[in-house]
């Protein structure tokens, strides 16, 4: 009987590793360019759930020529919806180049309002979340 309950024991135990182990592999933090690269993918699909995901709840964009304040908290949120996902904006052949948590995004950026630009966006990432983005112009 003793042999029984220790074996049941080791089993429970090992079970409790298992599901603690496979908790953390699946909540890994994505790594600056994984995270903006699922961001261009949701763009390219026009997955406007995952777009939202991309984001810190603290996330910012600015325009890095104009004298405008940043945009952050309900201001970002109102130029992801007007200016990214209502329009289906997106960049077509994305080159990143990382630099710590410093992605630079270049390409073609377009959306279906007839908008097309050279890209060249800084997104910065924290723990996985974009939390800034901002336009750069050459």
């Amino acid at each position: 009987m003793d042999i029984i309950l220790k074996t049941r024991r080791l089993f429970i135990c090992v079970i409790a590793v298992f599901i603690f182990l496979n908790s953390a592999i699946s909540h890994e933090v994505l790594t600056p360019k994984d995270a903006v690269a699922e961001l261009l993918k949701a763009m390219q699909d026009n997955d406007a759930e995952q777009i939202r995901k991309a984001f810190a709840d603290n996330a910012s964009q600015e325009y890095e020529r104009w004298y405008k304040r940043k945009n952050s908290g309900d201001r970002f949120k109102s130029w992801l919806e007007s200016d990214i996902i209502n329009v289906h904006g997106q960049v077509i052949e994305p080159a990143l180049k990382v630099s710590g948590n410093q992605v630079v995004v270049t390409g073609t950026y377009k959306n279906n309002d007839g908008y097309s630009s050279p890209a060249n966006f800084l997104l910065v990432v924290e723990q996985g979340k974009i939390v800034s983005w901002t336009m750069r112009y050459d």
